[in-house]
């Protein structure tokens, strides 16, 4: 199917009269024997708690997944594509990423909501610390869609750490006249999705959204580390700690370094490498790669950082077809077919 029928399949459920509608508020947890400091993919669990909806919160969620979802059903140019760390970009695309992929967040949908194995809670104070995302099943007969939203605990808002002065908010009580105390607990929802499920696969609107619920965010630290750990070893870099603060300021250098990792153009990083940078720089940029006395690539600032980063993502790419020069950070490693190899 093309993004404007799976959409249509997805709007069809939510359209129904009868549609049924339920929230979860999922948590995430550090795992049992797993410091939070460890440097390991899949540290997290999650858990899914379900909660009571009144009828005018059920017509907001339905609301909302009306007008977003419908919003892209009527845009004929909206493309799908498989889900990658950097990708073109471009606008009116919707990703898709199968849950297997999900590590273990899938384990929240496949064993909890999907299972109907969600414990529900009594008070909001009982998730606010953990809470990690949100999401809104939708079902009718045997078909059901879940939309997820990034959350944290500031959306939440509690009265267990004030004191009973500091605590008390008032309503007026129109049947009697009466301005009454009320202590109260409130989260806050918006108007966005993230992402949303169904028949096996997510389709993603807002990548970054989602990459954060389901745990990416983990994975490109660790795959970039490893990258930055491999080109240290090689001592040819001076001033590889610049690289390593970088990437915890710039998610967009954080992502082009996981995707390094995934293609494994950093493996083969050696002198000769070295020579190639230096002369490509030279050609597209007109700058001059900076080497120390031995050759070794020199990092002094954050322009040095960005240079070195496209150098080794092989940013400036050739056309085979046209012949033309590009600069990209997207893009996978392909080779020819049969005898054409």
């Amino acid at each position: 199917m093309n993004a404007k029928q799976k959409l249509t399949k997805a709007l069809d459920v939510i359209e129904k009269d009868d549609v049924s509608v339920k929230l979860y508020i999922i948590t995430r947890h550090i795992k049992d024997g797993v410091k939070k400091t460890a440097k390991v993919i899949d540290k997290y669990s999650f858990q899914a708690r379900t909660v009571d909806l009144s009828k005018d919160l059920n017509e907001f969620f339905v609301g909302i997944a009306k007008k977003q979802i419908g919003r892209m059903v009527g845009n004929d140019d909206y493309e799908l594509e498989e889900y990658a760390v950097i990708g073109d970009d471009l606008g009116d695309k919707i990703y898709t990423y199968a849950l297997n992929n999900a590590l273990s967040f899938s384990d929240v949908i496949s064993n909890q909501m999907l299972q109907g194995n969600c414990p529900s809670i009594s008070s909001l104070s009982e998730v606010k610390n953990d809470l990690w995302a949100y999401s809104i099943r939708f079902n009718h007969g045997d078909n059901s869609i879940y939309t997820f939203r990034k959350a944290s605990k500031g959306k939440v808002a509690t009265d267990e750490l004030r004191t009973k002065l500091e605590r008390i908010s008032a309503l007026f009580d129109t049947d009697d006249a009466e301005l009454k105390a009320a202590i109260t607990e409130t989260i806050s929802f918006d108007n966005k999705l993230d992402c949303l499920y169904g028949n096996g696969g997510f389709l993603i609107f807002r990548k970054a959204g989602f990459e954060q619920i389901v745990g990416l965010e983990e994975e490109f630290t660790e795959a970039a580390s490893g990258v930055i750990e491999t080109i240290a070893k090689t001592e040819l870099v001076e001033g590889i700690d610049l690289l390593e603060a970088a990437i915890k300021e710039k998610r967009s250098l954080l992502k082009t370094l996981s995707n390094i990792g995934k293609k494994g153009t950093h493996s083969t990083f050696d002198n000769d490498e070295i020579k190639k940078m230096k002369d490509t720089l030279n050609a597209f940029e007109g700058k001059e790669l900076k080497l120390s006395d031995e050759g070794k690539v020199v990092l002094e600032n954050a322009e040095d950082v960005n240079y070195f980063v496209k150098l080794l993502n092989d940013y400036y790419k050739q056309g085979v077809v046209s012949g033309k020069y590009y600069g990209t950070n997207s893009g996978q490693i392909i080779a020819p077919v049969g005898n054409n190899a």
